[in-house]
């Protein structure tokens, strides 16, 4: 069986990409499938050391400027799909909201199965007829998937808890790194920079905590197109004594690892993909409620989730610094849960939506 996957960049900061990435490396041992990555537009040539080398990859641009979404939107689909995925595969999945849904949409026929895969909620059903045309939709947590259920009742919906390569972060984690500050509780928080993290209410919590005397850190790592907005932020709050903005980085685990706790104060998630990875290392997390983040906090038996409102991840953090031995306790707990999140089960459920049937051997 031979599949693909579509999705814009090839980037350790996109969780889209790192999951991508993970299902790839899980597949490379059947002998009987193959796996093609394809990146549409940036591929960081970092990302190929965590590539299993019996993965192909295939990158069609190489390359993004601001606006240049726009542009390729405007080549026809037909000869986007033509020269990207031209009937090689057995499987198309459209892995990534935007270019890769028309691509994969234009490509429907019978002589193999599409898929479009829905991280983040389309809200307002913006690519709708290009669902329906596709057929399947494949949420990444269950709450998306009963609400286009719902909403497109006519398409077949499924979901499937994205997979994480569990072994190669806790490898990754390993790794010994200058640690930023040395204060009793350590937030993280890993992700693009961009409006959708909620970055700027996180910043704002912390100042309030600040001015009531609390010490602690927040690690914030990744790039993105409002970094230095947020770092002016923190100097007019200032918090730059509390707050260290680490950039993006090419191996984020090593950071998760020594922190306390992972924070995602997202208003757009579809299931979060560094919550995932920060409780297989054993953080527990705090998330807003966000798509999937009571599906993750239920399947941890710990950590919290709360509104995306400044008081609620303010509260959520005020807990934490009141109460510290929680950090202890909550750890204890992962020691047993964060085996809810392997892999296995996962590509088991992803083999199974694909139309794979056989069982092989791995290599």
């Amino acid at each position: 069986m031979k599949i693909c996957l579509i999705f814009n960049h090839l980037q350790l900061q996109d969780g889209v990409c790192r999951s991508a990435i993970a299902i790839a490396n899980r597949l490379a041992g059947y002998k009987d499938i193959e796996l093609t990555l394809i990146p549409l537009f940036r591929a960081d040539k970092e990302c190929y050391k965590y590539i299993d080398k019996r993965v192909a990859v295939k990158t069609v641009f190489g390359f993004y400027f601001r606006g240049f979404a726009s542009i390729v939107s405007k080549i026809p689909s037909s000869l986007l799909y033509k020269y990207i995925v031209g009937d090689k595969y057995d499987v198309n999945i459209a892995f990534q909201y935007g270019p890769s849904i028309r691509i994969v949409a234009e490509g429907v026929n019978d002589n193999h199965n599409s898929i479009a895969w829905m991280h983040c909620y389309d809200e307002g059903l913006v690519y709708k007829d290009y669902y329906k045309k596709i057929g399947k939709v494949v949420c990444v947590s269950q709450c998306n998937a009963q609400r286009l259920k719902k909403e497109l009742p006519d398409v077949d919906v499924d979901y499937n808890y994205n997979p994480i390569d569990d072994e190669s972060i806790r490898l990754q984690g390993q790794q010994t790194v200058e640690i930023p500050r040395l204060n009793d509780v350590k937030f993280i928080s890993v992700a693009r920079m961009s409006p959708e993290k909620g970055y700027d209410t996180l910043l704002k919590c912390v100042q309030r905590l600040k001015t009531e005397g609390y010490k602690f850190s927040l690690w914030l790592v990744g790039d993105g197109p409002i970094l230095n907005i947020l770092k002016r932020y923190a100097e007019e709050l200032q918090i730059t004594d509390y707050v260290t903005f680490l950039g993006q980085q090419s191996n984020p685990h090593a950071y998760v690892s020594k922190a306390g706790v992972y924070i995602c104060s997202s208003t757009i998630e579809g299931y979060s993909t560094s919550c995932t990875e920060a409780i297989i290392q054993g953080i527990p997390v705090l998330t807003t409620n966000c798509s999937g983040g009571q599906e993750i906090i239920s399947e941890a038996g710990c950590g919290r989730i709360f509104g995306m409102d400044e008081d609620s991840i303010y509260n959520a953090m005020k807990e934490v610094l009141k109460n510290p031995d929680l950090i202890y306790e909550w750890k204890e707990i992962l020691k047993t849960t964060r085996r809810n999140f392997s892999p296995e089960i996962r590509i088991k459920r992803f083999l199974n939506i694909v139309g794979y049937k056989e069982q092989i051997d791995i290599q």
